[in-house]
């Protein structure tokens, strides 16, 4: 079985493939008023209806090519690439998990009650960045993984693992958190992709990480995806810091983000709250706000940016 770590290396590799191209191809379709900001729920309503067609005599494979991965919007299409889906994972999917997408429709009713709140998220997050853009967020159908990503089109949400609970709360913190990756490509262009090759280190992912989660944080007011991480590493701070910092400029990844640690009691992707301790220690840590969210965005030299947060001086205080 292919590890979690591998599964993302190879996501990335895939989306590298065509990135000189890809690069003029962004959406032009961004709103700068949240008021505005797009929802696109086209997939799953394909899925749903793909999903009904499926019996004991269909052809799976065929139906779920044609009607829902053919038929995909430019976010799919998105996907498909970075992720590899393909029918037969999604038959694998509807197999393990049928309860999951026999509630699709349920899920779908309830996304669109939130629409006002996930401009209200998007609100807020103007707020700390009033450059923001916004281009459509796509919510999917993706063969049971929860994944929410980036992509040229704009946030990338797979529905089909969240819980009626998860998406009148915790999908508020996931969304701010991608439209954040989004606005660091918008700042950095290709830049944005060193950091998955020639420039990759532990500290420069979870910065980028931690950059996107602290935004989520303020916006949610701590309400956000990882909150039990965060509490963890809170707890545990010092002696995390002394190991992560062992790691940080090396290439693996190891414990901290994307696997499961070793210690059972640590949560996986401590790495993202790691970087969102180190992004907020950067932010209180200066005067001019706008200039600040500014650098946030445009981080390209991390130990630099590590050594201007005054994190460390800042844990070793406490």
């Amino acid at each position: 079985m292919q590890s979690v770590h591998q599964y993302f290396i190879f996501s990335i590799l895939l989306f590298l493939i065509n990135l000189s191209t890809a690069h003029s191809q962004i959406t032009t379709n961004r709103k700068t008023n949240p008021g505005e900001a797009d929802f696109i729920y086209q997939d799953i309503e394909n899925f749903i209806s793909c999903h009904k067609m499926l019996n004991n005599d269909s052809d799976t494979l065929a139906i779920l090519q044609a009607e829902y991965l053919d038929k995909g919007t430019p976010g799919l299409k998105m996907f498909i690439g970075k992720y590899d889906l393909t029918s037969e994972r999604l038959v694998k999917a509807l197999r393990k998990y049928p309860e999951a997408y026999n509630s699709l429709s349920e899920s779908l009713s309830l996304l669109r009650g939130q629409k006002r709140a996930f401009q209200g998220a998007y609100a807020k997050l103007k707020r700390f960045m009033p450059g923001v853009e916004l281009p459509p967020t796509y919510f999917l159908v993706g063969g049971h993984r929860g994944i929410g990503s980036g992509s040229y089109e704009g946030p990338l949400i797979t529905i089909e693992k969240e819980s009626p609970g998860s998406i009148k709360g915790d999908l508020q913190g996931t969304l701010v958190h991608e439209m954040v990756h989004m606005q660091q490509l918008r700042v950095l262009g290709e830049k944005y992709f060193t950091i998955f090759n020639e420039e990759k280190t532990l500290l420069a992912l979870s910065i980028r990480e931690g950059v996107a989660q602290f935004f989520a944080y303020l916006v949610t007011e701590g309400k956000t995806f990882k909150a039990p991480v965060r509490d963890y590493v809170i707890a545990h701070e010092s002696e995390l810091w002394a190991r992560f910092r062992e790691d940080m400029l090396g290439r693996e990844t190891g414990e901290w983000l994307w696997s499961q640690p070793a210690n059972g009691e640590q949560p996986r992707d401590t790495g993202y709250l790691i970087g969102a301790r180190i992004a907020e220690a950067y932010y209180e840590n200066s005067n001019d706000k706008e200039k600040t969210v500014h650098e946030m965005l445009a981080v390209t030299d991390y130990p630099a940016f590590l050594e201007r947060s005054g994190y460390e001086k800042k844990l070793s205080a406490k």
